[in-house]
């Protein structure tokens, strides 16, 4: 039998799975990966056959009600002149992911539920959102924050000031090597937090457990080959 890919509501958030070749015919549990938001799966799994990493996983992609208000984690000033500020609604978000969406997945599908086994994604504000969960949940001992908008008003001082409990956790983080000229002065800072992060990250959870990658293009540059290069990562382990 082919992978399934399909359309599903969970918490009245609309989510696309994808279940693993022969999942119907087995009886074993997999992996599962979270995605902060609507992530383009079938390209993504492309991407990860073109890199020879099986994909023996469940993926949960999660589109939220409001990108930039369930991915930030405090308000802000707006990111553009004219837009609305970030509604700083990250921990309500994550409430929903760890207490309805995890567990729901959880009982109706064969997922391996313990922490080891949970790998959260994200990209862009959703990467940044992806990180902050380090801070508010031990549901996920693997977390990607992909062109992360590390940038993020008091991100970093926050990441600083970060009480870790869990030394066993593994990070990814990734950037494209244009994105530190975006013309948006916040934005531009993005080389410069996301190095500074991944040192406080370093020396709260191991150098070893903490990797950073470079990426061709900007912020939007294959954006599958990205999401599918911090999946060999994390599978590996």
């Amino acid at each position: 039998m082919s992978e399934s890919i399909k359309e599903l509501q969970i918490a009245d958030l609309s989510c696309t799975l994808y279940l693993p070749p022969d999942y119907d015919c087995q009886t074993i549990h997999y992996p599962a990966v979270y995605i902060n938001g609507e992530a383009p799966v079938k390209e993504i799994l492309a991407e990860l056959k073109k890199l020879s990493v099986p994909a023996d996983f469940l993926l949960l992609s999660i589109k939220p009600k409001d990108w930039n208000d369930d991915f930030t984690p405090w308000k802000a000033p707006a990111f553009r002149e004219g837009e609305k500020i970030p509604g700083g609604n990250a921990d309500a978000f994550i409430a929903k992911l760890t207490e309805v969406i995890k567990p729901y997945m959880d009982m109706h599908y064969r997922t391996k539920p313990c922490a080891e086994d949970t790998i959260l994604l994200g990209y862009s504000l959703g990467g940044l959102a992806a990180l902050y969960s380090l801070c508010r949940t031990d549901q996920f001992a693997k977390i990607g924050s992909l062109s992360g908008s590390l940038w993020y008003d008091g991100f970093v001082e926050f990441m600083e000031g970060m009480q870790c409990t869990k030394t066993d956790r593994r990070i990814y983080l990734s950037l494209g090597k244009k994105e530190a000229k975006s013309r948006n002065a916040r934005m531009g800072q993005a080389a410069e937090c996301t190095k500074k992060i991944q040192e406080i990250l370093e020396n709260k959870i191991g150098k070893e457990n903490v990797t950073f990658e470079w990426t061709d293009g900007g912020h939007f540059h294959e954006i599958p080959k990205r999401f599918a290069k911090a999946l060999r990562w994390f599978l590996q382990f």
